[in-house]
């Protein structure tokens, strides 16, 4: 367990280099920053001397170097705008990120657990249908478009929720809502296969002749096991979650790193957005390691060996 755990991390490393590289890279491809900072009337010995002073006129690779030998320290550099340290306000606005994060997958798993085991036990019953044709729908559904459906009938119509900001628990209600949908179809159907596969095993048929309980039946024994692909399945979405809170916080104006990103990009601030996405790739990383251990606990069958690394 120990040795599988290691090289995960190691691998996590080598993941968050290549995708700082990328990111770096592109960065400095499609625009630079100190045409925005300069007035328009500077000359182009003001513009070469403010590069001179960032750093931004030595080769590519040379920048590169000097952005990992201080990222291993924590030191993502400052931001170009504000000056300030690009940690600290990457962190400043992460638990606002986390918070929504995992609300969202917190109302994502209370809408598609019940309805995938209710679908699975009743197959081909209207209910089933009617889950199955749901699961599709918000599969299709863009979330910036139902972000704004649920601002437009509970902020501005009904009057109930707050629009947009964080500060209060009815501020969080929409956004988790809007991730939640984004997250519910797939996991959903992935409840119903693993519940429609469970059921048909012979453990489960024994259980039931030895007069087994239906209820703890479903939840102790099929739902367990049917849950593996589910919680593998959770550390891929944890990463889609991050991209729709990318949407899900420019659509509702929730501060977090997500946001600050966007206008990061929008301006140019390499520092803010190498630092946003070398944290958040890691955090990516990190949820897929804890989900393969959470598959070890629900099957002791499964053995993550340097085999599975």
């Amino acid at each position: 367990m120990w040795t599988f755990v290691v090289h995960r991390l190691v691998r996590a490393v080598f993941v968050c280099l290549g995708i700082s590289l990328i990111t770096f890279t592109l960065l400095h491809v499609v625009g630079d920053p100190v045409l925005l900072l300069v007035p328009q009337s500077a000359s182009d010995a003001d513009v070469r001397l403010l590069k001179e002073k960032l750093g931004l006129d030595r080769p590519l690779w040379a920048q590169y170097a000097v952005f990992l030998r201080d990222a291993v320290r924590g030191d993502f550099g400052e931001s170009l705008f504000t000056q300030e340290s690009a940690l600290v306000l990457i962190l400043e606005r992460m638990p606002a990120t986390l918070e929504l994060t995992f609300a969202g997958m917190a109302v994502g798993l209370l809408i598609a657990i019940p309805l995938g085991v209710v679908s699975a036990i009743r197959r081909g019953s209207l209910t089933d249908r009617l889950c199955t044709v749901g699961a599709v729908t918000g599969q299709a559904m863009p979330i910036f478009w139902l972000g704004i459906m649920l601002i437009i009938v509970f902020a501005v119509q009904l009057r109930v929720l707050p629009a947009s900001g964080r500060g209060t628990l009815a501020h969080l209600v929409l956004p988790a809502i809007t991730l939640g949908a984004y997250l519910a179809p797939l996991t959903m159907r992935l409840t119903r296969s693993g519940m429609l596969d469970v059921l048909t095993q012979d453990y489960i048929r024994t259980a039931r002749a030895k007069g087994v309980g239906e209820r703890v039946l479903l939840f102790k024994h099929a739902l367990r096991n049917a849950a593996i692909p589910i919680v593998t399945i959770l550390g891929v979405q944890f990463g889609r979650l991050l991209g729709g809170a990318v949407v899900t916080e420019t659509v509702f104006a929730w501060p977090g790193v997500a946001s600050l990103a966007v206008k990061a990009i929008n301006t140019y601030d390499y520092p803010v957005v190498q630092g946003a996405v070398v944290l958040l790739a890691f955090l990516i990383v990190l949820a897929n390691l804890l989900a393969d251990i959470a598959v070890t606990w629900l099957d002791p069958r499964v053995r993550l060996d340097e085999d599975h690394a």
